[in-house]
């Protein structure tokens, strides 16, 4: 839940408005102080984008950076190399450093996520030993001693009287990166930039291309630090020793300090780490003690940081008055109206995308799925599945069963794009997708869960289901810089809460709907994945074991929503270890053992026969 959403709705456009007033009122301040104080401002907007930037990858992708460093580095150098001695215009350096830093980002991000957690950490630290070595032996940018930056333009005369023009310059590039970054808070790829964060599967089985995601993110990350570079340059001497790799580390100790994934608690830290040395003046090897100490302290006991012990603050003193939310919700369990008109808008999803895709030319007796002679093997081990072939008829809920270690998941992860078969060939309605990956398949209707709720837990039910709609708004990357501000965004907002809305009702979840997940029930969650998985309209739901852990109630309620599936046109592939439940929901059942079928057919004469009763039913 992002800050906006706890203000309420009519009291957000005062709130923007006063805030800005306030910003204003303290850039006029700043630009009329003294030098001194004209220095702290600069070096604290400076870090604060900087810190902002890195909380952009690190909080909302886990991707925790220790190049930018180097990139703030090139953006410094560019500056002041393009302008002493090339003399470029200071303003058509900036969208330059943007773009030429940008793209860096996104070579070192395409490199660097061949690795991930602490691999990717030491190559990008890597990355800035590699810059600050380059810089400190060439000598266009002055080895060791370094250039002297360009000195930022002043204000016309007409304009005299608003004081130093780099303080406002500085200041609005920050304000600048912190409504950019809001932004993406409030627009729908937040919840899915959080779920390739902590749910991955779960993002791309939604159509989202994580790796590229990912990619795209570190980019803008890497042109901020690049436009920041190019602030720093105003500020006098542009030499190594300030793009040293303690540099990254002190811009992760802000993020870490004010709070990550806060956007507001990294600048806090950020003017906390370059305003308190100024202030206080400690001996330089206490004043390190002294931060680390803090970094670690923060880590063990409230990692949230910053922000989050007023926010914890904000909600025991609310507790205290009175305020807190209601108790929690039940589940809906007999709204017939509500989850009937639920039904229809998922039908209308379905029929929507079916016309969208043209059935891709099939008629109504071509399999949803059709997997013949299917085999895989984990690297050079042996055959996980060996021979395997697998048919599900349209509109059918089609039973996947079999000892553990049996392959069917393997199965189903193949269906689904996550792994490719080392032989055979697997057709959706008609059409050969074994060569192709995840988000191909969204795109010929399959949506899947997975055998434990694979969802973000920080997030609310709601926002959870909306990861599931990400492939249903188009260039949503492109328009979450500036989601608030577009008209269609707003319009594409209602659609899509309406949406998350209506699958929720469906499931019978709705009134759980802000609830965070770490805060709900497991079946709670085990619906809010059936209800992300429904959002947008399969035609083909795969459902890996959606009945784990839930009490005899919650398996009927699940039993009575795949029959309303069933009824809307939508084709089920279920894997679940409840015999009793497969033979009376399904219309037909596969069993697997060690890797091979051992039955397949309608439901009723799997049950009876005698292999099956043996191997599996152990009877």
């Amino acid at each position: 839940m992002t800050a906006a959403s706890r203000v309420p709705a009519a009291w957000r456009p005062a709130a923007f408005v006063a805030a800005l007033a306030g910003y204003g009122v303290f850039a006029y301040w700043a630009a009329h102080s003294t030098l001194y104080i004209q220095g702290l401002v600069l070096v604290a907007a400076v870090f604060g984008m900087l810190a902002v930037s890195l909380d952009l990858v690190a909080g909302m992708t886990g991707l925790y950076s220790l190049g930018h460093a180097g990139l703030f580095a090139l953006g410094a150098y560019a500056t002041t190399i393009l302008y002493n001695d090339h003399h470029w215009n200071l303003f058509l350096i900036l969208p330059t450093c943007l773009l030429g830093v940008g793209a860096v980002g996104l070579v070192l991000g395409a490199i660097s996520l061949r690795v991930s957690g602490l691999y990717f950490a030491i190559t990008t630290f890597v990355f800035t030993l590699v810059v600050t070595v380059f810089a400190s032996d060439s000598t266009f940018t002055g080895g060791y001693g370094g250039l002297i930056g360009p000195i930022f333009p002043e204000f016309p005369s007409s304009l005299s009287w608003a004081g130093q023009s780099v303080i406002w310059a500085c200041l609005i590039a920050l304000l600048i990166t912190t409504l950019v970054v809001l932004a993406i808070r409030s627009s729908p790829l937040y919840p899915v930039l959080l779920a390739i964060r902590d749910a991955e599967p779960f993002a791309a089985a939604a159509g989202a291309s994580t790796a590229a995601v990912r990619i795209g993110v570190f980019g803008l990350s890497a042109a901020i630090a690049g436009g920041a570079g190019w602030m720093f340059a105003f500020q006098g001497i542009v030499s190594p020793s300030q793009f040293s790799w303690q540099v990254s580390v002190n811009i992760l100790v802000m993020v870490i300090l004010g709070g990550i994934n806060t956007t507001i608690g990294p600048i806090l830290g950020a003017v906390f780490i370059t305003v308190f040395p100024a202030q206080v003046n400690i001996n330089p090897f206490w004043q390190e003690v002294l931060f680390g100490a803090l970094f670690v302290g923060v880590i063990v006991i409230f990692p949230s940081g910053f922000v989050g012990l007023v926010r914890l603050i904000g909600r025991q003193i609310g507790r205290s008055l009175g305020l807190a939310g209601p108790a929690a919700p039940r589940v809906e369990e007999e709204q017939p109206g509500i989850v009937d008109a639920a039904a229809v808008s998922a039908v209308a999803r379905a029929e929507e995308r079916s016309a969208a895709s043209g059935s891709n030319g099939s008629g109504p007796e071509t399999p949803a799925i059709d997997c013949r002679d299917i085999s895989f093997r984990y690297g050079s081990g042996p055959l996980v599945l060996n021979g395997v072939d697998f048919t599900v008829r349209r509109a059918t809920i089609h039973g996947l069963i079999g000892p553990n270690g049996s392959g069917k998941s393997t199965l189903v992860d193949l269906i689904s794009g996550r792994l490719r078969p080392v032989g055979g060939s697997i057709e959706i309605e008609g059409v050969a997708v074994d060569r192709e990956g995840v988000t191909k398949r969204v795109g010929h209707g399959v949506a899947r869960t997975f055998q434990s709720a694979v969802l973000v837990n920080e997030l609310s039910a709601r926002q959870n289901v909306q990861v599931g709609l990400y492939s249903r708004v188009p260039r949503l990357a492109a328009r979450s810089l500036a989601w608030p501000a577009l008209p269609s965004a707003r319009r594409d907002g209602r659609r899509l809460r309406q949406t998350v809305d209506d699958s929720l009702a469906f499931v019978g979840a709705r009134e759980w709907g802000r609830v965070r997940l770490a805060d709900a029930p497991h079946g709670i969650a085990q619906l809010t994945q059936l209800a992300a998985a429904c959002a947008w309209g399969p035609r083909t739901l795969i459902l890996d074991e959606p009945l784990a852990g839930l009490a005899p109630s919650e398996v009927e309620h699940a039993a009575s929503i795949l029959a309303k599936l069933k009824s809307t046109g939508v084709s089920i592939v279920l894997i679940e270890h409840q015999p009793r439940f497969v033979f009376a929901l399904c219309d037909e059942v596969t069993v697997l053992a060690a890797g091979e079928v051992v039955a397949s057919g309608p439901a009723a004469a799997v049950r009876e026969d005698e292999h099956v009763r043996e191997v599996y039913l152990g009877q």
